[in-house]
């Protein structure tokens, strides 16, 4: 790798769905032999809410309540303590050295520090109220500020299917994409499929180019050319059956927006390398 990854990080809150987040971090701190860290982020506009003297809270089979202070700070503990049980049991199964820390803060790049070659896996679903509810996840802002690669865990790690990987160029950026491509996908069953640009994949030598780049993975390999529609793209997802997708992108330009909807509207995990 390029780059290596000193740490896995994986930041939660209480709304977070814990265990794929947890689960996938601690099989890629294992692949990569590196410590995996959870940090869980106290939302302290919470907190705030809850000083407010006319501040109340909604409780199945209970009605309304009145949202105190120290109401929230059990939850927190207790979303907490439950998050630290399933890091423990989770990196003991896998031999993996890890660490929790409980923060309070806004949700964001501060709250969670981050040092220059940490891996962050995001859980993307949020707990269920009730029977089906679900609140949107508040971690796009924290991936829109992230200079570190960061994954979008949807599905269960032993679920089946592949890994794509999107590049638009080559460069260095690129070798560092495939490689970490070709690493997980070595882990999951070794079929990979790289799909570059209409420019880049169209040229004779993209092939080569690639084969030359993951030589000595053992991987079962085929490049091709990416669709440019999004629907297209998610048809050929599907054909594929993707396990996981990685994709280069600026969260910081204007991709952005494009990036997000494409995020939505995958059952994948999404890695996206900055």
């Amino acid at each position: 790798m390029t780059q290596p990854i000193t740490r896995v990080v994986v930041p939660l809150g209480a709304a977070s769905e814990t265990r794929e987040a947890i689960d996938t971090a601690a099989r890629l701190a294992a692949l990569w032999h590196v410590p995996l860290h959870v940090v869980f982020v106290e939302d302290e506009e919470l907190l705030c809410l809850a000083g407010l003297p006319f501040a109340c809270q909604v409780s199945l089979g209970a009605g309304i309540e009145p949202l105190t202070v120290d109401c929230v700070e059990e939850h927190l503990r207790a979303f907490a303590d439950r998050a630290r049980r399933e890091l423990a049991v989770a990196a003991e199964r896998l031999g993996v050295k890890w660490s929790f820390e409980v923060v309070r803060g806004p949700f964001g790049e501060s709250a969670i520090g981050g040092a220059e070659h940490d891996f962050f896996v995001v859980g993307w679903a949020t707990r269920a109220i009730g029977s089906h509810f679900r609140v949107p996840s508040r971690w796009w802002s924290l991936m829109a500020a992230l200079a570190q690669p960061f994954l979008l865990a949807k599905r269960k790690w032993d679920t089946g299917g592949s890994v794509l990987a999107l590049v638009r160029h080559r460069g260095s950026g690129s070798a560092r994409t495939l490689d970490i491509a070709a690493q997980i996908a070595g882990c999951r069953g070794g079929a990979l499929t790289i799909a570059g640009a209409p420019d880049l994949a169209g040229a004779q030598d993209f092939a080569p180019w690639v084969w030359g780049l993951l030589e000595g993975h053992g991987l079962r390999l085929q490049t091709e050319v990416v669709p440019t529609d999004a629907a297209a793209l998610r048809q050929r997802i599907v054909e594929l059956d993707c396990r996981l997708m990685v994709v280069e992108a600026d969260a910081k330009d204007a991709r952005a927006d494009d990036l997000r909807e494409l995020l939505e509207h995958v059952s994948c995990d999404v890695l996206v390398l900055c």
